[in-house]
């Protein structure tokens, strides 16, 4: 917890950020100090160029400074928004596969009628990082905050996808499929709950590649055995083909967003292989 004048500081950064003030006058009577006691704590921040007039922050060389700051405070509105996209995904992936295994027609249609919400959420996140408050933000930065945007709202159309096959007659044969279903169903959620707790939390670490690879190796299996099981139903062959391909794709968007999570908080690169030549590898 920050104390005396290294809290003074952080508010003050705070209401440069938020408020917008033209004037120390403004932060002082903002703040209830003197306005001498903020040109006091601004003045090596002027002149090292981190705080520039009108007052904004340079928080790239913010950084390289020994200054204690949350820079999550410009983030603050984002983040929340990230968190309803994941419960909304999370909500209706639990839905999907409610309905595929009761052949719930009218669950599975409701879900498709509401894949608007997360979409609407995606513009709320995109229409944020275009706004003032968050001019601050370096663009690389910003352009992640909108993949990870797109990459969670296009979890939100592989589940619709699979409500749309559900309305469209897929159906699980026997109790032995069944049971397969509930794994992968089980592993994909896994790796979104992990997704977005890398994204809350900025660990450096994840076993969302160890869950990808469990996915891969129950997908094979379960395609291969529902191959030899397809007799002359071609239809119900390529039905189940597209549904696991959706639920394939569904893992790579979530290890999408731990890839760019950890680009985002810690410089790690993401791997520039596409997803198919990377699994061959």
């Amino acid at each position: 917890m920050l104390r005396g004048k290294d809290a003074t500081l952080a508010a003050i950064l705070k209401v440069i950020m938020e408020d917008k003030p033209e004037t120390q006058d403004e932060i002082a009577n903002i703040l209830g100090v003197s306005r001498r006691y903020v040109a006091k704590l601004l003045k090596p921040l002027i002149d090292e160029g981190v705080v520039r007039h009108p007052y904004v922050v340079d928080l790239e060389k913010l950084s390289k400074l020994n200054i204690k700051f949350d820079t999550d405070i410009i983030l603050k509105e984002i983040l929340n928004t990230f968190e309803r996209m994941g419960n909304n995904v999370l909500l209706n992936l639990d839905k999907a596969f409610m309905a595929l295994k009761n052949n719930d027609i009218e669950t599975a249609k409701n879900i498709i009628i509401q894949d608007y919400t997360l979409n609407r959420m995606e513009e709320e996140v995109n229409i944020m990082i275009k706004m003032d408050a968050l001019r601050y933000l370096p663009t690389t930065y910003a352009m992640n905050l909108s993949s990870i945007a797109s990459n969670i709202e296009r979890c939100g159309d592989y589940i619709s996808n699979i409500s749309e096959e559900v309305v469209n007659g897929l159906k699980i044969k026997n109790k032995e499929l069944q049971r397969e279903i509930d794994e992968i169903y089980l592993i994909i959620r896994e790796m979104f709950v992990e997704a977005m707790d890398i994204l809350k939390t900025k660990k450096r670490d994840s076993k969302i590649f160890e869950l990808e690879d469990k996915l891969h190796e129950k997908l094979e299996k379960i395609m291969e055995k529902v191959s030899k099981e397809k007799g002359e139903n071609i239809n119900y062959y390529i039905q189940f083909g597209m549904f696991l391909k959706d639920v394939e794709r569904f893992g790579d968007r979530c290890v999408n967003i731990v890839e760019i999570a950890r680009e985002l908080y810690h410089g790690i690169p993401r791997s520039v292989l596409p997803e198919g030549l990377k699994k061959n590898l």
